[in-house]
């Protein structure tokens, strides 16, 4: 179910990018989509203008608009989660990533302006995980590995 919800916010983000260019047709308007993409699943007019933190629709938007530096923050990502098993801490680090990559790549100033408000939206959203984190008590990835050793010492 998690990789359905992921490809479901991706695709998303990527509507985003695709809408702004189909009813303007500027890079800019591209832009735009992808932007109020994320800010829309951040704060859903259907849930009360609550919502996800926007890494996952952030994801498909930079893969449309910048596919080189979104294999670099997503393999960030993963390396991230793999050593230390917190989700929250890699995709602040990837988000922050990305104006990064994106300057040091040399993308155009209106990209690289898109990457850090992008990044600004992440990293606000993820406020009380960064609270968590700090104080320790920030939940780690459960994986199968990690659960079976448990699971057998409470048989």
């Amino acid at each position: 179910p998690g990789f359905a919800v992921l490809a479901a916010d991706m695709v998303k983000g990527m509507l985003g990018v695709y809408v702004g260019y189909a009813a303007i047709g500027t890079p800019l308007a591209e832009l735009l989509g992808g932007i109020t993409a994320i800010a829309g699943h951040n704060w859903s007019v259907f849930l009360n203008f609550k919502g996800g933190r926007g890494v996952a629709a952030g994801l498909g938007v930079i893969a449309v608009l910048v596919p080189k530096v979104t294999v670099i923050v997503f393999l960030v990502w993963a390396v991230i989660v793999a050593v230390t098993s917190y989700v929250s801490l890699a995709s602040i680090v990837a988000a922050v990533l990305v104006p990064i990559s994106m300057w040091l790549f040399g993308f155009q100033k209106e990209l690289l302006i898109f990457g850090v408000i992008a990044a600004l939206f992440t990293v606000v959203r993820h406020r009380p995980n960064i609270e968590r984190l700090v104080a320790g008590t920030e939940p780690k990835i459960k994986t199968k590995s990690a659960t079976a050793p448990e699971k057998e010492r409470q048989e």
